[in-house]
């Protein structure tokens, strides 16, 4: 039985450029790297598990209070997000919640990070979406949830 989730992972395209985004731009905390750790992550199991034959990933964990987020850079790579929408089968997203969310929009809009609009105002919160390097769709929240 499934108890809790652990963490929500993200395929890369440049794992630098994504923890230079997520570490530098939302301030998440870099947690373990792979390649830091000398851990390789290819071979039978891994093409098993992943159902991606012939590749090696780069896994790095960031942190951030109680939730993890892990990302994983692919060599060889897939294939990239192209005109990706919310409404698309499959999307998912992350939601970050922070107590600024109109200081957040300002240093996404100084780091040049593509942002859908500015924070729009819900039942009792302030919500807007932007994505990460590779289009990856990320929420901001600020106020009150519905959980």
């Amino acid at each position: 039985m499934i108890s809790t989730i652990h963490h929500t992972a993200f395929t890369v395209s440049d794992m630098e450029r994504s923890i230079a985004f997520y570490r530098d731009i939302l301030g998440m905390k870099v947690l373990w790297d792979s390649v830091q750790a000398g851990v390789k992550y290819k071979g039978p199991v891994c093409d098993k598990i992943t159902g991606c034959p012939g590749t090696e990933q780069h896994i790095v964990y960031l942190g951030i209070g109680e939730s993890f987020l892990e990302l994983v850079e692919y060599t060889p790579t897939g294939k990239p997000l192209e005109n990706n929408k919310a409404s698309d089968i499959g999307a998912s997203h992350v939601c970050f919640k922070t107590d600024d969310i109109n200081a957040l929009y300002e240093k996404l809009l100084a780091n040049n990070v593509k942002v859908h609009c500015s924070p729009q105002e819900g039942i009792s919160n302030l919500i807007m979406y932007f994505r990460d390097p590779d289009g990856i769709i990320l929420e901001a929240i600020e106020g009150k949830t519905k959980v």
